[in-house]
């Protein structure tokens, strides 16, 4: 098992975006270590973006394995790279993949308080999918505005699956080949966007009720799946001002995350850089009656990825 690490979208003092190492508390300027990594020499990695790391992604993570390491085995105080090392808290964590080529969500992909509480219940024969655009995402530490007139703002923790190899007709014992790493998503939602008999035709409006500007926060990190023991066990969170609202377990999915990666590839190509948002559990607003609101505060967390924690504001 190569040394672990995990992977941000970061910016310090007013500086351009830039990829960065998170080891610990601390976070490294990745072009910073690379002119001393021998793999990184014989054959340089795209490592200006997080979407340049996924587009290569196999050799990317070789090359970062073996900076960590070097980082591991020489220490984060060597000369060499010293002046890149702060702490995280030192700099402004962005959204990792700033725009995601695809990004696409589960619905009904946990049990439901108005359904049986088993997975074979002969309701959902395969993943309901839908698509956000990338003008949702924003940072997972960044404000977001409320959409001015409506009050039924929901949040829904949920694993997100991040694509670094390209693939079409994807098996599902395959699946994890083409996957990348793990990263917190939370799909915020305009509960009361469309009011029944306002269009002629029935059923969910998701793009009135989801596609908001700042309506996905991605991240802090995303963590190679190598350091991921077992995505479908992990624990995973959303509170609002420290209250809890949600607390599920990965493993209640209805749809892993290898079947949603392959049914979605049977449709369409996935790239490196697409989002995959695998659903979340109970305990979100549409049926408990209890929305977010302006000034709230969403605390989103999963086991081994971080916390993200974004304030719902009042819209200018």
């Amino acid at each position: 098992m190569s040394a672990a690490f995990r992977l941000a979208t970061v910016s310090s003092a007013g500086s351009p975006r830039f990829v960065a190492l998170v080891i610990d508390d601390k976070s490294v300027a990745l072009n910073a270590v690379l002119p001393h990594v021998a793999a990184a020499q014989k054959a340089p990695i795209p490592s200006d973006t997080m979407l340049g790391l996924l587009g290569a992604w196999e050799r990317s993570f070789e090359v970062l394995s073996e900076a960590a390491a070097l980082l591991g085995k020489a220490g984060l105080d060597d000369k060499r790279w010293a002046d890149a090392v702060v702490p995280v808290s030192a700099v402004r964590i962005h959204a990792p993949i700033a725009r995601p080529p695809k990004m696409f969500y589960a619905a009904i992909n946990y049990p439901r308080p108005d359904r049986p509480p088993k997975k074979d219940d002969g309701v959902v024969r395969r993943p309901y999918m839908f698509e956000k655009t990338a003008s949702c995402v924003t940072g997972p530490y960044d404000d977001v505005a409320k959409p001015k007139g409506y009050d039924d703002i929901d949040g829904e923790v949920e694993l997100g699956v991040v694509i670094g190899k390209r693939g079409k007709n994807i098996p599902v014992e395959r699946a994890m080949e083409h996957v990348a790493g793990f990263m917190i998503c939370n799909d915020l939602t305009v509960r009361n966007f469309r009011v029944q008999g306002e269009l002629p035709v029935p059923g969910p409006d998701w793009l009135g009720s989801k596609c908001w500007d700042n309506f996905a926060p991605i991240g802090p990190y995303l963590v190679p799946r190598q350091f991921v023991p077992d995505c479908r066990n992990l624990r995973l969170t959303l509170k609002v001002n420290g209250e809890t609202r949600q607390d599920g377990n990965t493993h209640d999915m209805i749809h892993s995350p290898e079947t949603q990666v392959a049914f979605m590839s049977n449709q369409m190509t996935l790239e490196p850089g697409d989002v995959i948002s695998t659903g979340t559990p109970n305990g979100i607003g549409i049926y408990t009656g209890v929305f977010i609101k302006a000034g709230d505060l969403i605390e989103c967390e999963i086991d081994g990825l971080g916390v993200q924690r974004n304030r719902l504001v009042a819209a200018r």
